[in-house]
């Protein structure tokens, strides 16, 4: 068995490197793992993302490395998100081994090639601090896209509307349901005035995601994620990328932002993630503004999304 392996080493290799999996490591071996390979004169690490049984028939096997050892036992990219670094490389036109610190917190990674990975397990508590009062509208609209078979709703709702009122009221639903609920906004000040107000609601054990939190923050806060004992979590665009294991919803404020692009390597479009997310895992998706980007709204009159109109001021 071979498999195609991305160092976090930078390379001129786009899809990375194959090696062979010796036979000691047969029923070890996992897509996702963090891998110990020679390279040149050095050992170095990477992500085995791909394995075959065979390598492409212009490579002379008996020249072909071998691994050296499988640094950790858990597979920290697998499931919807090894497709999605695929997507990721062919998408925006980026080497694999670019994109593997969107999905790995830098601090985990240096963890794991010392050996040192330990995980804390945390309980994490929810509960409604007080009712969430809808309007008939409101409430119409939360029926529909709770209930709604097409995955992939726009909704259109004027600012003052009381989008956030629906928003609370489908957290409660999956939250019930033991399910992740992922809310991504544009800004950092805007994370924390919407933590703020879902605290309100279910207590302190949120999760914010942004570039002020700390590296060995965002390790635990993976490892959380991971195992699905957190279940809301509030971020900028990067949180995108955490390794979701019962996601049911993905909510994206005020979709028409630019925030949601990247234009720092590797580049993206936080939008086209959660939509390949979406298809992947079978989440729901919920984007929302008062101002509906050209591109979702085109997507929404042909069909590709579904248009709720939120249209009446929250009072």
């Amino acid at each position: 068995m071979f498999g195609f392996i991305a160092p976090f080493k930078r390379s001129f290799d786009e899809i990375g490197f194959i090696y062979k999996i010796p036979e000691k490591f047969l029923k070890e071996i996992k897509v996702g793992q963090i891998v110990k390979i020679p390279f040149g004169n050095a050992e170095i690490f990477g992500v085995i993302y791909e394995i075959f049984e065979n390598p492409p028939k212009n490579f002379e096997k008996s020249k072909i490395k071998e691994i050296s050892q499988i640094q950790n036992e858990k597979s920290f990219i697998n499931g919807y998100r090894i497709e999605l670094l695929k997507f990721i490389s062919e998408n925006y036109f980026t080497a694999i081994h670019n994109s593997l610190n969107l999905f790995l917190p830098k601090n985990l990674v240096e963890k794991v090639k010392k050996g040192k990975l330990t995980q804390k397990e945390k309980a994490y508590k929810y509960f409604s601090l007080k009712n969430n009062n809808l309007t008939k509208k409101q409430e119409q609209l939360f029926l529909e896209i709770y209930n709604s078979k097409e995955k992939k709703i726009l909704l259109f709702g004027v600012t003052g509307s009381g989008k956030t009122e629906i928003y609370i009221k489908l957290i409660q639903k999956y939250l019930a349901e033991n399910k992740q609920v992922l809310f991504l906004i544009p800004e950092i000040i805007l994370t924390n005035q919407i933590a703020q107000r879902l605290k309100n609601f279910f207590g302190e054990d949120l999760i914010v995601l942004n570039s002020t939190v700390s590296e060995a923050k965002k390790t635990q806060y993976f490892l959380d994620i991971e195992s699905g004992n957190a279940k809301i979590i509030i971020g900028t665009r990067s949180a995108i990328f955490y390794p979701f294991s019962n996601l049911a919803l993905i909510i994206i404020d005020e979709e028409h932002d630019n925030s949601y692009i990247s234009d720092q390597s590797p580049r993206y479009n936080t939008l086209e993630i959660a939509n390949k997310i979406t298809e992947l895992n079978g989440n729901k998706l919920l984007l929302a503004s008062g101002t509906p980007s050209i591109n979702s709204m085109y997507k929404a009159i042909n069909g590709e999304y579904k248009l709720l109109n939120l249209l009446e001021k929250f009072k």
